[in-house]
């Protein structure tokens, strides 16, 4: 069996699913859309896979240089990220909607005379591409709430991984600061070591009214916060068991006002 290839049909086709691809892409997961660069990408994108079609003799190597070089090079020649958690989400979306935008191709193409079932592919598959960038924007957004810590002691500094959770809200009365809850094995031995003072502060919680906290003030702690580190100075931390923390993600559950400046 033999099929007819027009060129300039193929060219057109390709650009505009390319174009709505990125532009999908960068709707759902909010991103700043310059027109110029995402036309370029996908002409780019689409010139590369139409000339990569007439010299490779192998479609299955054509089909993986489309799909993991060129597809790849036309999201970023169009968003310009520079981290790669980020390109990848762009380029997971990207070519969700590619496979997606086909679909309702090969669709409308077999059934264009029944423009009900092609209505209910294609609202089925934006929901879906709705679906998908929302859970992804919250990941993203669940992820940026984890940040590096550096805990500064009179001996020397830590390294830990820092939860900002909106709930803590303990504050010290004594000193009138807020408290950060960290793991009771991170400052064991410093605590021990530096003979750093530990008092007693009251809590409350769902699962206990009212208790006391042992605590410690440091000499300072780094928030490595979007590449620049926010510095406090005297924190509060209130040791707490290793039950309390869920995960290993992290190792110090920072107060809601960490970030007020």
């Amino acid at each position: 069996m033999k099929y007819e290839l027009y060129a300039d049909v193929w060219f057109l086709t390709n650009f505009t699913m390319d174009s709505l691809a990125l532009l999908i892409t960068g709707k759902l997961l909010k991103q700043r859309i310059d027109i110029k660069r995402l036309l370029l990408g996908s002409f780019i994108g689409t010139i590369l896979s139409i000339v990569l079609f007439f010299k490779l003799d192998d479609y299955s190597w054509y089909q993986l240089i489309v799909h993991f070089l060129v597809n790849p090079l036309m999201v970023y020649l169009c968003y310009r990220s520079k981290r790669k958690k980020e390109f990848l989400g762009q380029w997971a979306i990207t070519y969700l909607a590619f496979i997606l935008l086909g679909g309702i191709l090969e669709w409308s193409m077999q059934n264009i005379n029944d423009s009900r079932y092609f209505a209910i592919y294609l609202v089925g598959a934006l929901l879906f591409l709705a679906t998908s960038g929302k859970i992804l924007s919250h990941l993203k957004r669940q992820k940026e709430t984890i940040y590096d810590l550096l805990l500064v002691t009179r001996e020397g500094n830590i390294s830990v991984k820092g939860f900002y959770d909106t709930g803590n809200l303990l504050i010290d009365p004594l000193v009138n600061q807020p408290v950060h809850i960290i793991k009771r094995e991170i400052l064991k031995e410093q605590i021990q070591r530096e003979k750093i003072p530990v008092r007693l502060i009251p809590f409350h919680s769902l699962g206990k009214e009212t208790g006391l906290l042992e605590a410690v003030t440091l000499e300072g702690m780094y928030i490595l916060k979007d590449g620049s580190p926010m510095y406090l100075k005297k924190p509060v931390f209130g040791i707490a068991e290793e039950k309390l923390f869920q995960d290993d993600k992290c190792d110090v559950i920072l107060n809601a006002k960490s970030m007020e400046s």
